[in-house]
């Protein structure tokens, strides 16, 4: 997501400026410029051709550039790493074109800012997430597990195991707060990437229940489109659920936190009846509605939470990253 910080910087109060505050500057620079024009001094003059030129380029960037074409947003939040990184990691600066979709209409895989949905029950103004799916598209979501001599372990269950292990460092080996917000555990073919770690099965099996000579099965998680497994390399974790979507709204079977939730748009269900509705095929994306999901696929409130997005509230294309230098470049 994209939100509001407590402290925001210079940099975010800027990319934010409310139109009246803009007005009043250029109201002010203007009163300034007048009063120096009368001044009868090479001085008055050169400050008053300056001001003029700063008043020309506020009137620029906050009245044409910035509703129009291109505007620069912060990420605080981990909801789009490891594409786009969160406040506590390096608080990228990204510029958004706002001028793609008055050409076009978004494509599949585009990583979109949109203003955020009634449904999404959060107080921040605009979302950024990647498109997976267009009107027409089926859509799926396939948890991921591990199982352990047949005993199945998931996202949640293998993080707090492998922070309490040392995995992660010194610094997280305990199971208190948010783990998943600082440390990511994606499921391979493999074994288990602990950040751009790989642990394997043997470790793995040891880890989670004390021997290492037990038999390990490794399930990744994954999406599907019109019944194609997606190759997604860009995310941070492959989902930690089940999804379809019913009647317009996600039906799904989350396994984060070793308890099982079943929710169907935003209200719970119960066992019998999510296993009812979810043998049935997942339904097409409605016309003008596009389906949004976090890369961090188990840290994000996105369309398998509150639902499919219209067409409407999309905002621009996140097209590259300006800050930090670091981090410089296109967005893919």
């Amino acid at each position: 997501m994209i939100e509001t910080t407590p402290q925001p910087s210079i940099t975010e109060v800027l990319a934010n400026l409310n139109i009246l505050w803009v007005l009043v500057i250029i109201a002010g620079l203007t009163v300034v410029r007048l009063a120096l024009i009368k001044v009868p001094t090479p001085t008055a003059r050169s400050v008053a051709e300056i001001l003029e030129s700063a008043m020309i380029a506020v009137a620029m960037v906050f009245l044409i550039i910035r509703p129009f074409i291109l505007q620069a947003f912060f990420i605080p939040s981990p909801s789009m790493e490891p594409t786009l990184m969160g406040k506590n990691n390096s608080g990228d600066r990204i510029l958004v074109n706002k001028f793609a979709y008055r050409l076009g209409t978004p494509h599949r895989d585009d990583v979109v800012v949109f203003l955020a949905p009634p449904a999404a029950m959060e107080g921040d103004p605009e979302f950024i997430k990647r498109l997976i799916g267009v009107p027409g598209d089926q859509i799926e979501a396939v948890g991921g597990k591990v199982l352990v001599n047949g005993t199945a372990y998931y996202h949640t269950d293998i993080r707090n195991k492998l922070a309490a292990a040392g995995e992660f460092g010194p610094d997280a080996t305990s199971i208190e707060g948010d783990l998943q917000a600082d440390h990511h555990v994606k499921f391979v073919s493999n074994g288990v990437m602990a950040d751009s770690k790989l642990i394997e099965g043997p470790r793995l099996a040891e880890i989670l229940t004390g021997q290492k000579d037990l038999p390990v099965e490794v399930h990744p998680g994954y999406n599907i489109r019109n019944g194609q497994k997606l190759d997604e390399p860009f995310i941070a974790e492959d989902p930690d659920y089940d999804m379809k979507i019913y009647k317009g709204y996600p039906l799904k079977h989350e396994h984060g936190n070793g308890v099982d939730e079943y929710v169907w748009n935003l209200q719970s269900l119960a066992a019998t009846e999510f296993q009812h509705e979810y043998a049935l095929p997942t339904e097409p994306l409605a016309a003008g509605h596009y389906f949004m999901m976090g890369d961090n696929r188990n840290d994000s409130r996105d369309s398998t939470v509150w639902g499919p997005l219209e067409a409407s509230r999309v905002v621009g294309r996140a097209q590259l990253v300006f800050w930090p230098p670091t981090r410089m470049g296109v967005i893919h």
